[in-house]
């Protein structure tokens, strides 16, 4: 089987895009204190690393239950809910994690009063509607590459 034509390749490389841009445009929502631009890029482009693994995870998880690493040409509702249910599902134990840990620690994140919270959570809506958009978006590009 040639490289390019790997789903999984397809996947990362748009999700690396489309989630970078969305990283970018959700700053505001973040508290990220006196940091420079060049950090926000830095955080943005690590963030982006984590968000692509999370893609490819979930389309892995996708193509073991549908025995079928191609499933993207062909979805049906339940492979496209397994797909977001998986990243949705990641996404929220990481931002309950990174948004309790404790400043000093190192590793986490603070929102801006400007983020919307899911009632009743600590957990912010725009990083959890980003799992609802950026796979799709993901998956609508990468489905226009060729078939193998």
């Amino acid at each position: 089987m040639k490289f390019d034509k790997e789903p999984e390749v397809h996947i990362a490389t748009f999700g690396f895009f489309t989630a970078f841009i969305w990283e970018i445009l959700q700053m505001p929502f973040f508290d990220v204190g006196s940091a420079t631009y060049w950090e926000k890029t830095l955080g943005c482009t690590r963030a982006t690393f984590g968000d692509v693994g999370i893609l490819v995870l979930a389309y892995t998880v996708v193509s073991i239950l549908n025995r079928n690493r191609h499933w993207m040409h062909r979805p049906t509702y339940w492979m496209i809910g397994i797909y977001l249910l998986t990243g949705l599902g990641i996404t929220v134990i990481i931002e309950w994690v990174a948004t309790n840990m404790p400043s000093e620690s190192g590793w986490g994140w603070r929102y801006s009063e400007l983020m919307p919270l899911i009632p009743g959570t600590n957990i912010g809506f725009v990083p959890i509607l980003m799992w609802l958009v950026i796979p799709l978006t993901t998956l609508w590009f990468a489905r226009r590459q060729p078939q193998p």
